[in-house]
């Protein structure tokens, strides 16, 4: 009797483990999917764990939750979490491999986990166990396509990853060889665009909408020439008026107001961040606090400054601690006190990591411990807020008397340039760039580079293809040591657009 126990429990082990686990992307997964996009956590594990309980042979969940591991990691940047998720994302792997292997979502999911982890490993400078992954999602994806050519949801991974293999630095090349993928920003924006154009016409793909426009407003705002086709994306959000609920999704939110401030629209970006949600059902976005305060900032109001300390004392993770001193400290500088000034910015070199650009380019400033110009610093603030005819006013004071040195001489030229041509007067704009680039081509300061860029993003839109590879390759040739990987990564970027044209 014991014996026939033994093989009916051996048999019945053997059976489980060898069951092929489903993938069903019911209403309980589209729910919780769409929680977790709006970074309501712990209400989305209750779905989780309902939907575990009511088809425990479901995967959807698991690959659910990983979401969640992932933005906790990406958006927190705490290194103890990333940590605990990290050991917690491989129990996810091994029950996705467990997977129907004849379902789409087998490959698909395995590679989001990849991807996601990926990304969220660069925030801590893992980059080689990064494109490992990459790798493996990459080869996923690639197999899920020959397989399955009409899984659409495939198309927003390898858009992303098309896009972003065409804008690493020549200095991690060694990245693409591990990875071996080729791509171009524009075949990655019409891959992640075939996806959106689904989630708006059919209602099985209506969940992947956020996540679409989401990616979609990062690539036309860092890696396109066309800023403004990112605010036609925030009327594909908007264009239902009795569908408010992007005002109570902090991601949502977080895009729409960087695409704002991109093209120059402080008062909406500033309008959204002051009104986002901020209960305790949302995992915390601090990033959000110095969104707020960098808004404030370029309207130059009184109270910007509150919002980076607000950052400073909540916020747990690595990024944008440098920056934060350092718009504490010019906020003090546009308002004269430059002893407040010297003591924030000392607190630079003090505090925080410089890993992101933002954070290299505050530490450079404190290194040369100068004290900024005022009343440039007032028109780059105001410039970076959409504020032209302030900005321009404050330009055009005392005749040029408040430029003290080389350095003054070639922000000014590059202020002008920029305030031109964000106010769309571009032919007074070439002028200020190419002077600009003459006088500072040798320079460690990013303003040359960045108006050979601009020259570049000029002509390209004005399809003087010729002119636009010149100034693209100029602006990644400079040394300047500010803004070094954002700037090349664009102009990158650039070439990439125009390639075959």
């Amino acid at each position: 009797m014991n014996r026939i126990v033994i093989i009916l429990g051996f048999l019945f082990v053997t059976a489980v483990s060898s069951a092929q686990y489903k993938y069903e992307f019911n209403k309980n997964c589209s729910d919780a999917y769409t929680l977790v996009l709006s970074l309501k956590f712990d209400e989305a594990q209750n779905i989780i764990n309902k939907e575990e309980l009511l088809n425990p042979d479901n995967n959807i969940p698991y690959l659910i939750e990983n979401y969640i591991y992932f933005l906790k990691v990406f958006i927190g940047e705490e290194e103890s979490v990333f940590e605990e998720l990290d050991e917690k994302k491989d129990d996810i792997i091994d029950r996705l491999e467990d997977g129907d292997e004849n379902s789409p979502y087998y490959n698909y999911s395995l590679a989001q986990v990849y991807l996601q982890w990926a990304f969220a490993r660069t925030k801590f400078k893992e980059y080689f166990t990064a494109a490992l992954e990459i790798n493996k999602a990459y080869r996923k994806l690639e197999n899920n396509e020959e397989k399955f050519p009409d899984f659409l949801p495939d198309k927003i991974n390898l858009g992303l990853l098309h896009t972003m293999i065409g804008t690493i630095p020549d200095s991690y090349n060694w990245i693409k060889k591990i990875v071996g993928i080729k791509g171009t920003v524009n075949q990655g924006t019409n891959e992640i665009l075939q996806v959106l154009d689904a989630s708006l016409k059919e209602e099985k793909y209506a969940h992947f909408k956020a996540e679409c426009l989401f990616y979609l407003s990062f690539i036309k705002l860092n890696l396109s020439t066309e800023k403004g086709k990112a605010l036609d994306y925030i009327d594909m959000i908007t264009q239902d008026n009795s569908d408010t609920s992007y005002l109570t999704n902090p991601l949502t939110i977080y895009a729409m107001s960087r695409i704002y401030m991109g093209n120059g629209m402080n008062e909406k970006a500033l309008n959204l961040l002051l009104s986002r949600p901020m209960g305790k059902e949302y995992y915390p976005f601090y990033y959000l606090d110095y969104l707020t305060g960098l808004a404030k900032l370029q309207k130059l109001d009184k109270d910007a400054n509150l919002y980076f300390l607000r950052y400073l004392e909540e916020f747990k993770g690595i990024n944008y601690i440098k920056a934060a001193y350092q718009k504490i400290a010019w906020y003090y500088a546009v308002n004269g006190n430059n002893f407040m000034y010297k003591e924030y910015i000392a607190k630079v070199k003090e505090n925080g990591y410089d890993i992101a650009d933002a954070d290299k380019q505050a530490e450079k400033e404190a290194e040369r411990d100068i004290v900024p110009n005022a009343i440039l610093l007032k028109a780059r603030l105001l410039f970076d807020g959409g504020y032209y005819e302030r900005a321009m006013k404050v330009l055009t004071v005392d005749n040029k008397g408040f430029l003290k040195d080389e350095r003054d001489s070639l922000e000014y030229t590059y202020r002008l340039g920029r305030i031109y041509h964000g106010w769309s007067k571009t032919d007074d704009a070439i002028p200020y760039y190419l002077q600009t680039v003459k006088n500072g081509s040798e320079s460690e300061y990013y303003y040359a580079a960045n108006s050979a860029l601009q020259l570049g993003l000029i002509y390209e839109k004005r399809k003087d293809y010729q002119k636009a590879k010149i100034y693209y390759e100029k602006a990644r040739s400079m040394k300047n040591e500010e803004y070094k990987n954002s700037i090349d990564q664009k102009a990158k970027a650039g070439l990439s657009r125009i390639e075959d044209k």
